[in-house]
């Protein structure tokens, strides 16, 4: 999603996550709601992955993939948001896309 100083930025001066400070199980991420929060503040922190030697065609299908599982995530605000028909079309075009994907099938189930 982002690189090293996007990460820098988002996590601030947060303390590290260790086996005896298991801080993310009771992080506020995980509370209802608070996706539509964190999702939308790491995807405006993305930054291009670092490639060389790409291909057109790689890069081609790098774009193709990244605006998917931008869709997927916008599919997912949708839905937490309570807008069942706009998650239900957004997931229908990401299954268009990639109706094979294990990981879009398992959060898109009941959209179909």
């Amino acid at each position: 999603m982002t690189d090293r100083s996007g990460l820098e930025t988002y996590a601030g001066d947060a303390l590290p996550i260790t086996d005896d400070q298991p801080r993310i199980e009771y992080a506020d991420w995980v509370r209802y709601d608070e996706l539509q929060r964190v999702l939308p503040a790491l995807i405006a922190l993305r930054t291009d992955p670092p490639l060389r030697g790409a291909d057109d065609s790689f890069l081609t299908s790098m774009t193709v993939e990244r605006q998917r599982l931008l869709l997927f995530y916008q599919a997912s605000l949708n839905a937490m948001a309570g807008h069942q028909a706009l998650w239900a079309r957004d997931m229908q075009r990401v299954f268009e896309g990639d109706g094979d994907n294990l990981y879009y099938k398992w959060f898109g189930a009941n959209s179909q």
